[in-house]
């Protein structure tokens, strides 16, 4: 939970109501109204709501992977744009999220096997579990250059543990990923992309100050009541829902990728 090293949590405006009301919070202070919820819906709202997390801070992702054939019934066409296509300038968060839905249309699409070698990634054809996936991370969420996309980064591996926590071979690597597509559906899975990148940044403003306020073993209790609320809000929103035929690698990614960010908003509480 480490993540807020080297960062400077915002001051002023909004920002300090948040804070006092993160103090009680971990604290234990008593106070009924301040909960797992409020403290997540203040807390996007100050980061800027969608329009912040649209804008990103500091940290871009380009699109990765070739374009496949036509779109299934199940989640639509395939893969997305070359390196540094139309989606320069993406914030890292959209840009992983787009990168990951056009990767798992793809595989529910024409399968593993194909996918990879569509998006010149042969070389990973056949590979251990863990060796694909470090691959995979790396094509969808890049280096972590920036502590945006050092976030992007830790939530997209969240998601592979999550999804692959059983994967050893390439073949279970497949047959993990359809069973999540099936379960939780492209767009419940990138809702949950979301929902990880959230507490990230959540964890990255405050984590070391509650550790300062109230010793390590409080702060961590506390942050998992905050994960364990945004995890268990996004799965009971969008778990098994799919995303409708989209063409990953044009502008209706793009579209696609923020209503999911949009919609995962909407569920606390934020609007805009």
């Amino acid at each position: 939970m480490g993540t807020s090293s080297g960062y400077k949590m915002p001051t002023g405006g909004s920002w300090t109501p948040l804070k006092n009301d993160a103090t009680d919070f971990v604290q234990g202070s008593g106070n009924a109204e301040i909960t797992p919820s409020s403290l997540v819906t203040d807390f996007i709202r100050a980061t800027g709501g969608l329009a912040g997390l649209l804008r990103g801070h500091g940290g871009t992702v380009p699109l990765s992977g070739g374009s496949t054939g036509a779109g299934s019934k199940k989640t639509g066409s395939g893969g997305v744009g070359g390196a540094g296509g139309t989606g320069a300038g993406t914030s890292a968060a959209v840009g992983t999220a787009r990168n990951l839905g056009g990767f798992l249309s793809s595989v529910a699409d024409v399968g593993l096997e194909k996918t990879l070698r569509e998006r010149g990634l042969e070389g990973s054809v056949g590979k251990s579990a863990s060796d694909l996936t470090d691959t995979l991370l790396d094509e969808f969420a890049g280096p972590a250059s920036t502590l945006d996309n050092a976030l992007a980064r830790e939530s997209l591996a969240e998601i592979r543990d999550e999804i692959l926590s059983e994967a050893e071979t390439f073949e279970d690597v497949e047959k993990q990923l359809n069973a999540s597509i099936d379960e939780l559906g492209i767009f419940g899975i990138l809702a949950s992309f979301f929902g990880h990148y959230i507490f990230k940044m959540f964890c990255r403003n405050f984590y070391e100050e509650w550790v300062k306020k109230v010793g390590e073993t409080k702060a961590t209790s506390s942050l998992k009541e905050i994960e364990e609320y945004i995890r268990s809000s996004v799965r009971a929103k969008f778990a098994g829902r799919n995303v409708t035929a989209a063409d990953w690698k044009k502008d209706e990614g793009k579209q696609v990728t923020e209503t999911v960010l949009t919609e995962t908003l909407e569920v606390f509480g934020v609007t805009g």
